[in-house]
């Protein structure tokens, strides 16, 4: 067999159920797998103007390359793509989001208010973690499905690594809905910006239906402000004190509080500086499997034998460590029962705690050379 080229042996059909939108740039339709019994969203690539198809058909392309490395529930998922490069143009086959937009949803539904914003922010901060800008933050991009589900769509325009200032006009003008932040006098875009975009949204919403029940108003009001520099800086802190405000609702047992208090004693011990390209790892199950390495490394020992499993169970990128500080395994065995068997909820709020211990510890700017662990 030539493992050069794979051809496949039968074209792939679809029923066409019908058209969902059309747009400048193409036309959306919904079609059915009839051998599956499935919905898609198949995305064609048409603008309506045909001297913008070959301008634009990098954008497209882009927008199949950001969602190929997305993997979140409140992300639409694209299952498959169809370029014709040669004829600029092809197809995206997405997930179908079977819903109605968030301004919408949320008119029906205003007392889901809380839990739709906390997964607008969770989806957002998954784009941050991979430092992708959506830069197209509308209601009819944010959708609601039958079940509750939040799903963010439509990334024609976002963008990976830096904004670029050329582009910056296009960027920007599908957002003028809402008062313009700083930043744009100095031509800036970035997540500090679409912070901006989705406070401000979500400030709409809650105008215009009254709702009342919003919990998260002293966080929305430091999303929303205009200052560049006064606004709360990533979706990742938004996140955090969504959880800080929701943790005094949540209840730990003596002996849960006991177990905590004595693992994030020792953690602290551990730790001399962060350096300022560290950063918190927020994924529960990297953060489990880091532990269960640290214990099994030395679990026939009375202490950890290397300061630094532990340490980067918690924290990614650079920092130094008090090497002759000990800590006892079975603090870390106790812990990781503790933790590891807690419903998610409860899993995010002790990681929280545990990164307001961290925010305490000195942040040096630049990592030297002859910087070494004590």
């Amino acid at each position: 067999m030539d493992k050069s080229e794979i051809k496949f042996i039968k074209e792939k059909e679809y029923k066409v159920i019908r058209e969902l939108n059309r747009g400048g740039f193409g036309e959306a339709l919904l079609i059915e797998d009839e051998t599956i019994n499935e919905n898609f969203v198949c995305k064609k690539y048409s603008p309506y103007y045909a001297e913008d198809k070959e301008a634009y058909f990098k954008n497209f392309v882009q927008e199949i390359k950001l969602l190929h490395v997305l993997y979140h529930k409140n992300i639409v998922r694209v299952f498959n793509y169809y370029l014709y490069p040669e004829k600029h143009t092809g197809y995206i086959l997405m997930e179908y989001v079977d819903g109605t937009d968030i301004q919408e949803y949320l008119k029906v539904n205003p007392d889901k208010i809380n839990d739709v914003f906390i997964q607008t922010i969770q989806g957002f901060r998954h784009l941050e973690e991979f430092k992708i800008l959506h830069r197209d933050i509308r209601p009819q991009n944010i959708m609601v499905n039958e079940g509750g589900t939040l799903k963010i769509i439509d990334f024609g325009f976002g963008k990976q690594i830096e904004f670029q200032n050329e582009n910056f006009d296009k960027s920007i003008s599908l957002n003028w809905r809402y008062t313009p932040p700083s930043e744009f006098n100095d031509h800036i875009y970035d997540f500090k910006t679409e912070i901006y975009f989705v406070g401000k949204l979500f400030e709409e919403i809650i105008r215009e239906n009254g709702i009342e029940s919003f919990g998260f108003t002293k966080v929305l009001n430091r999303m929303i402000l205009s200052n560049y520099d006064s606004r709360i800086t990533s979706f990742f802190d938004v996140d955090r004190e969504v959880l800080s405000s929701k943790s005094s609702t949540i209840e730990f047992d003596q002996w849960d509080k006991r177990t905590y208090l004595e693992f994030a004693d020792s953690l602290m011990k551990v730790y001399a500086k962060l350096y300022s390209n560290a950063e918190y790892i927020s994924e529960v199950n990297i953060v489990i499997k880091n532990l269960e390495d640290a214990y099994n490394a030395s679990m026939l020992e009375t202490v950890l034998q290397n300061n630094a499993l532990i340490a980067k169970c918690f924290v990614k990128g650079n920092y130094t460590i008090f090497i002759k500080q000990y800590f006892y395994i079975s603090t870390i065995g106790n812990f990781i029962k503790f933790f590891k068997f807690q419903p998610v909820e409860k899993q995010k709020i002790i990681l929280n705690n545990l990164w307001q211990r961290l925010d305490t510890i000195e942040i040096v700017k630049d990592k030297q050379e002859d910087d070494l662990p004590f």
